[in-house]
């Protein structure tokens, strides 16, 4: 067994004190004590893109040609166009009814974003390309102006 002497007595004392001591000194801080908060914000507004296109070039049956599309992303954030270009309606002038019934069938048309582009927050009118392919134009449309209503869609983006 060691032998306990008046010097390891005292060092004993001494680490006692300061143990307790700081204990002691924790306690007059005072206590940990959690507490609760909240926070609100306010979603942003979402606003429809808009788009105007432009064909390069008169079109007929089998031509491909570029398509260039300005859109206008009135959003706070960015959008990824996702997918591809819906006709939704025909206007033909001067008027011609063969012609309107022929632009309703099915790849007449047929045009896609290329790849997944971002559109920027707050973009007026940003340039996006891609092609066009023409497919059965009804000869009835020969010489006539062609304006196609159309939808597309996109994603929000980080």
């Amino acid at each position: 067994m060691a032998k306990f002497t008046k010097r390891s007595a005292a060092v004993a004392a001494g680490i006692a004190v300061v143990v307790i001591g700081g204990g002691a000194a924790f306690a007059a801080n005072g206590w940990t004590i959690g507490g609760t908060g909240t926070a609100e914000a306010n979603a942003a507004t979402i606003t429809p893109l808009t788009a105007t296109a432009t064909v390069a070039g008169n079109i007929f049956p089998g031509k491909t040609t570029t398509i260039s599309t300005a859109i206008t992303n009135p959003n706070e954030f960015k959008v990824k166009l996702t997918g591809s270009i819906q006709p939704t309606n025909a206007v033909v002038e001067p008027a011609n009814n063969d012609c309107l019934s022929g632009l309703g069938a099915q790849g007449v048309f047929v045009t896609n974003f290329p790849g997944t582009p971002v559109i920027n927050a707050g973009a007026q009118g940003q340039v996006v390309s891609s092609n066009l392919t023409v497919g059965d134009l009804p000869q009835a449309c020969a010489g006539k102006k062609i304006t196609i209503s159309y939808e597309f869609n996109s994603v929000s983006q980080a």
